[in-house]
């Protein structure tokens, strides 16, 4: 990994909870929800935010920091199906939140930005994990895919280390941003229905 693609990926990685924050602006002024896109949508948000509660139950509370960190290499549950879960999570989140909003061009640049950002992220991630638990990340590494899940690893176990309370509570901030997002959605679709009948 070159300087430069560390620097930003340490960038991204830190500021990770606030990049959204435009793309929800841009979000707003483009949304154009209709009831079946909210029927195609909101499946793919509630799978998305299931993985990120399993991920949680394994990975803990350690990953609401700012700064890079792990006591130990979290290789169970959904982290034997994938090294990067969450943000497969957050992926199946956006993708929901962009097909409630039905403007593909901006949905389009969306996923190009989030492209961009864990192209460059998950490698310093990695990076800081293979210099932390060499042999077990290589071997790690070696066994299960960086995002897209294709086969269990031997001894698979479901069941994290931290309970499905501790997993809702480390959730809340995420909770109350998607619960917003909706909101805006809907108000979108209620003020440009109430145009549309003026």
């Amino acid at each position: 990994m070159t300087s430069l693609a560390r620097t930003i990926g340490a960038a991204l990685f830190r500021w990770r909870d606030l990049l959204p924050v435009p793309l929800v602006a841009g979000l707003a002024c483009v949304a154009r929800p209709t009831p079946w896109r909210w029927a195609a949508g909101l499946p793919l948000l509630l799978l998305g935010e299931a993985l990120r509660l399993w991920s949680l139950m394994h990975i803990g509370p350690t990953t609401r920091t700012r700064e890079i960190c792990a006591d130990r290499l979290v290789m169970t549950g959904p982290y034997a199906l994938t090294r990067n879960p969450l943000y497969l999570a957050n992926l199946c989140k956006v993708a929901g939140f962009l097909v409630i909003a039905g403007h593909g061009l901006f949905a389009a640049l969306a996923l190009a930005f989030y492209a961009f950002e864990y192209a460059t992220v998950i490698p310093f991630e990695e990076q800081f994990l293979s210099e932390k638990f060499p042999a077990a990340f290589a071997d790690y590494r070696a066994r299960v895919p960086v995002l897209v899940p294709h086969a269990l690893l031997p001894g698979w176990d479901a069941r994290g280390p931290h309970s499905l309370g501790e997993a809702l509570w480390s959730e809340r901030r995420t909770f109350a941003s998607s619960g917003l997002l909706l909101a805006l959605l809907w108000a979108c679709e209620r003020w440009r229905s109430g145009r549309a009948a003026a």
